[in-house]
């Protein structure tokens, strides 16, 4: 709540009136005790004030607070917010064996990851494993499958020999893969069971947002027996850790379950908020309509008769057909119904529900209705976001050239739009391939036009020929797939092995 404030601070002045409304209704004195003899009427007057007007000072100092704008973060519209980035920093010491979170510090963290990849849609997540050296295994995806592919195959063993951490240089190149673009959220999620004092001072002035998930317990854990006589030291440094975390950073503890787990993703996404709301080009979000709710409930619980005609109310609109549907009108715009929808990614929903025709366009993109996305995108003002956004349908829908005209256009009202430059590029890109295709294929028809039929010849033998191995029906629907995967000579542990292999400095 560091970035908390009031949009506009001058209206916290009616709070003064409040103050003089309260001292009006506690000197506020009963019509009968303007007539009676003062002593009789302290003896038999009883509530010399009305309870509602006992709570309107309250009232009105929460209507004012609420009026003034309370405001801790951004409004970033969900349809058009950056992706999230975050690259996971793996620590693969041969510690990382011991068996304190079972089945080992490894294959749990491994688990962990995963979950925590699968539980964030809309995030890109990379993989960069470190020892002694540091090496980028998958770079930055959407794709869980695919950065399962590798972080599966991750093991201690795999890495190159040597000494020392090679921390600093996987953050460095952490740096060198994340997307550095003004409206970009980046994040750093270290994975460790060691960090050294240098280490430490190094994380603290790190430009990207740093978390650190530690792996093991303060007593250690046994080791595989292969690993047991190499007195390798499986103790956490709890010091070290906790210096972290006073300095700011937030550090999460393994645990048996996954309970680490949402504390994770709740510091990925207040670093994302943090990097938000640093953004210049986004408005602070007007969060004073909560306030409602408290005065509602004071209002309900302070008079016993709107309460009853609320609870009487309630069960009979409830009762009524379609009343779901009514009660939500009441209180929700279509738009409001929609970004709800929205939010909670019903795509096709939101499409339903939004008027506005970006917000209902981007719903539809979403959806996969990329037909109703460009009507709805053509229907609303010529914005550099509505531009780019028909372009993107354009695209999906093979409709080349048009999509390059409405980057065009969006791009003369934003040249400076890395973005929407981007995708043009793609685009183009697209096109040229399909021209130089088109262009190879008439050449080849001419070529063959041009061969007379009795120039061809059959020097082939019986058994002559390409060696090809029959495609055989498997478990998975794509045959061809499935020989290509018996086909490759390597593992993806193999893989790994020769990449760090190949970055490894000579000598190791």
């Amino acid at each position: 709540m560091s970035d908390f404030h009031f949009l506009y601070p001058w209206r916290l002045l009616g709070l003064l009136l409040c103050v003089g409304l309260w001292f009006v209704v506690r000197h506020s004195r009963s019509a009968w005790y303007q007539v009676m003899d003062k002593p009789v009427a302290k003896a038999l007057i009883i509530g010399q004030t009305r309870p509602l007007l006992q709570l309107l000072p309250l009232l009105c100092v929460l209507g004012v607070i609420g009026l003034a704008g309370p405001s801790w973060q951004k409004q970033l519209p969900a349809a058009l917010s950056p992706q999230s980035s975050v690259m996971v920093l793996f620590q693969q010491d041969l510690a990382m064996y011991a068996q304190d979170l079972t089945p080992s510090r490894h294959q749990r963290m491994q688990h962990k990851i995963m979950s925590l990849v699968s539980r964030s849609p809309g995030t890109g997540f990379g993989l960069i494993a470190y020892d002694s050296s540091a090496h980028l295994t998958t770079p930055l995806t959407q794709d869980p499958d695919f950065f399962s592919l590798f972080l599966d195959a991750q093991d201690p063993g795999l890495m190159p020999k040597g000494d020392g951490s090679a921390l600093g240089q996987a953050i460095d190149l952490a740096q060198k893969n994340l997307p550095d673009t003004p409206d970009g959220a980046n994040s750093l999620l270290i994975v460790a069971d060691a960090i050294t004092a240098e280490e430490a001072t190094f994380l603290t002035g790190s430009r990207l947002p740093v978390q650190v998930w530690v792996v093991g317990t303060e007593r250690g854990g046994t080791m595989p027996a292969a690993y047991a006589e190499r007195g390798i030291d499986t103790r956490l440094n709890v010091d070290q850790f906790q210096s972290l975390q006073d300095a700011g950073i937030p550090v999460t503890l393994a645990s048996a379950d996954d309970g680490d787990i949402a504390a994770i993703s709740g510091n990925i996404a207040h670093a994302v908020q943090a990097q938000n709301n640093a953004r210049q080009d986004l408005k602070w979000k007007d969060s004073g309509y909560w306030l409602v709710i408290p005065i509602l409930v004071l209002l309900l619980f302070w008079r016993r008769q709107l309460l009853c005609v609320a609870l009487v109310a309630l069960p009979l609109g409830l009762y009524s057909g379609h009343s779901e549907a009514a009660l939500i009108n009441w209180w929700l715009t279509g738009d409001q119904q929609g970004q709800l929808a929205f939010d909670r990614q019903d795509y096709a929903q939101a499409a339903q529900q939004f008027e506005e025709p970006l917000r209902r366009g981007l719903a539809s993109y979403y959806a996969g209705d990329y037909v109703a996305a460009s009507t709805a995108l053509r229907q609303a003002p010529a914005t550099p976001e509505s531009l780019l956004w028909l372009g993107n349908s354009y695209a999906q829908q093979k409709s080349w050239q048009q999509a390059i005209d409405s980057y065009d256009q969006a791009l003369s009202l934003r040249p400076d739009w890395e973005m929407a430059q981007a995708n043009r590029a793609k685009i183009a890109e697209i096109i040229m391939q399909l021209r130089k295709k088109e262009r190879d294929k008439e050449a080849s028809q001419e070529e063959q036009e041009g061969i007379d039929p009795d120039e061809i010849k059959d020097d082939l033998k019986k058994g002559e020929g390409v060696n090809q191995q029959d495609i055989q029906p498997g478990d998975t629907t794509n045959p061809q797939l499935e020989q290509w995967y018996d086909n490759v000579q390597l593992s993806p542990a193999g893989l790994l092995r020769n990449l760090y292999q190949a970055d490894a400095p000579e000598g190791q």
